[in-house]
């Protein structure tokens, strides 16, 4: 079974782990969000399967990349022999870099705005919500993430492993699940919680653009967009005018303005 497989097989379990860890949460008591019914679900996983269906470029932009970085001996990796985790360390540091900034520039662009705030458009935020982007968006990430491979000179095996770590911390961060405030806390000094990242997802534009990295805290620590927050906050966005819930209309959503809170202005230092 090649690699690639193993790495799909072993996300998809931890994505079925932790929509049970949501179902038990709420049957223990939970405040988990008022469901919006199927048509939230539909909208979900209809634009994850459009992104899947586009996707094949992430994969397969980063192995080539990592391919033709390795043949014609370009990047750190590869000017400088490192072990294996020296090499995912430095991937994961820069990729992870390279994601904040691109991210909050998403949220500082309104032309980009547009296409990434059918993400933010979620009336709920479970780990379905770690699904739901819009195709367009791979426009940005794809190129971006292409360079920093070049840039580090990442072997194949651990391109597969950052970007692995990668969607199992987004399908962490939009799980519905609360934790003891004692070990949210401690997680909270190095990675995005469930509780910080559900910040991200507030309504109100003063709150929505910080918290920006998808891995670590340290970006957002350095560039002053940590929102450390407290208490369970609302989540969606203000002055649609499209329907969140509708499949249809978030896809066609880039090509229409409206009053939801980003995007307005550049981002700052």
């Amino acid at each position: 079974m090649k690699p690639e497989t193993w790495v799909q097989m072993a996300l998809l379990t931890w994505f079925v782990l932790l929509a049970i860890a949501e179902v038990l949460w709420a049957k223990q008591g939970g405040e988990q969000d008022k469901r919006t019914g199927d048509a939230r679900l539909l909208t979900n996983f209809g634009l994850t399967a459009l992104i899947l269906a586009a996707s094949a470029l992430l994969p397969v932009a980063r192995i080539t990349s990592s391919d033709l970085a390795g043949r014609l001996h370009l990047g750190v990796a590869n000017l400088v022999q490192v072990p294996w985790l020296a090499a995912f360390a430095l991937l994961l540091i820069v990729d992870s870099l390279a994601a904040y900034w691109v991210h909050r520039l998403m949220h500082a662009t309104p032309v980009l705005w547009r296409v990434h705030r059918v993400h933010h458009a979620d009336t709920a935020v479970d780990v379905s919500t770690s699904l739901r982007n819009h195709p367009l968006e791979l426009l940005a990430t794809v190129p971006v993430a292409s360079l920093v491979v070049l840039l580090t000179g990442a072997p194949v095996s651990v391109v597969l492993g950052v970007q692995a770590a990668g969607i199992a911390a987004a399908i962490w961060q939009h799980a519905d699940i609360g934790l003891p405030a004692r070990v949210d806390r401690a997680l909270a000094t190095t990675i995005f919680t469930p509780r910080l990242h559900r910040l991200h997802h507030n309504p109100e534009r003063a709150v929505h653009d910080s918290n920006f990295g998808e891995t670590i805290v340290l970006w957002d620590w350095l560039f002053g967009t940590l929102n450390r927050g407290e208490g369970r906050q609302p989540v969606g966005l203000k002055g649609q005018s499209l329907r969140p819930d509708h499949l249809l209309d978030q896809i066609w959503s880039p090509l229409f303005a409206d009053r939801s809170a980003s995007g307005a202005t550049p981002a700052g230092p």
